[in-house]
């Protein structure tokens, strides 16, 4: 029985960064930020962890969010998620382009008390979830110790 191999893939080629940053700017109504002073802000965490971001998106919304997906992959770019970057072990550092929800889109959609669910931005702040929740009962389990600033999206 022959066995078929994926050809290998194209070799890589450099990332335009400036290209990128140009094409997010064209497509997108948030923030683009490729300066040397953002991208420092966010190489950390809550960890001893360093990582310099290609760039940082602060989406307005869910469009702006795919289409950042996009752009991203026509310019084979990495992509991460972040929210209050309170990790403990580097996961919301690395060199990708870095989505920040933290600004626009931070809200609680929903809450439906009788199928106990909430819907909310990837943005939101983990306290503010739980007191609005408090509201009909019910709370939301997960208990970091950074519940003041942890966002759904970290």
């Amino acid at each position: 029985m022959s066995q078929t191999v994926a050809p290998p893939p194209p070799r890589s080629v450099p990332l335009d960064a400036a290209a990128l940053e140009a094409s997010l700017r064209r497509h997108l109504r948030g923030e683009v930020r490729f300066d040397t002073g953002s991208r420092a802000v966010y190489a950390t965490d809550g960890s001893n962890y360093r990582q310099v971001p290609i760039g940082v998106v602060i989406p307005r919304d869910k469009e702006d969010v795919l289409a950042t997906v996009a752009l991203c992959r026509d310019h084979r770019a990495p992509l991460l998620a972040r929210g209050g970057g309170t990790s403990l072990a580097g996961q919301c550092c690395n060199a990708a382009v870095i989505l920040d929800f933290s600004k626009y889109m931070a809200g609680i959609l929903e809450i439906d008390p009788e199928r106990r669910i909430a819907r909310v931005e990837p943005g939101v702040v983990l306290d503010n979830l739980r007191a609005a929740a408090e509201k009909h009962h019910l709370t939301f389990a997960p208990d970091p110790a950074t519940t003041t600033a942890a966002r759904s999206a970290a």
